[in-house]
């Protein structure tokens, strides 16, 4: 069975719903800095456009099975992610992203390409073209922990 068609229309769905509750967000600012809204629009915009994607390919070659190893990296990658919002919530923007870009590609990577260096390079690389974009470029906060 072909997943494509309604995992689309699903993504298309819930990202303009997300996008219609992140419009509903309003919170005043002192500067120019965005606001809360611009990041939940921005990820729900691209759920949009990866639903699109798959609502108009054309395929009509059976989907490929997806193997054992590719759940666990799956689950993996979502586990990371939660355990990221987690981080923010705790430590804050730059430990979380750090510790949590370094994560993500040691699982992305797989068992042969896995480089401690390539990882370290990766992360510091994310943290800091992040914060060049938004906290320097759009001046916009980046979160702090409650613990520090």
């Amino acid at each position: 069975m072909n997943t494509d068609k309604p995992l689309g229309a699903a993504l298309v769905a819930i990202g303009g719903a997300g996008i219609l509750i992140a419009l509903q967000i309003s919170v005043r600012t002192f500067n120019n800095d965005p606001g809360p809204k611009l990041f939940p629009i921005m990820a729900c915009t691209i759920l949009v456009i990866c639903g699109l994607g798959l609502l108009f390919q054309r395929s009509n070659e059976p989907a490929p099975p997806i193997l054992g190893a590719e759940w666990r990296r799956g689950i993996a990658m979502a586990g990371l992610l939660v355990g990221y919002a987690a981080g923010l919530w705790l430590v804050g923007f730059y430990p979380a992203t750090l510790i949590g870009s370094f994560a993500i590609y040691y699982v992305i990577a797989g068992r042969d390409r896995r480089s401690i260096l390539r990882g370290a390079i990766y992360a510091v690389l994310v943290t800091g073209v992040v914060h060049l974009v938004f906290r320097v470029a759009l001046g916009a906060f980046l979160p702090h922990g409650i613990l520090f």
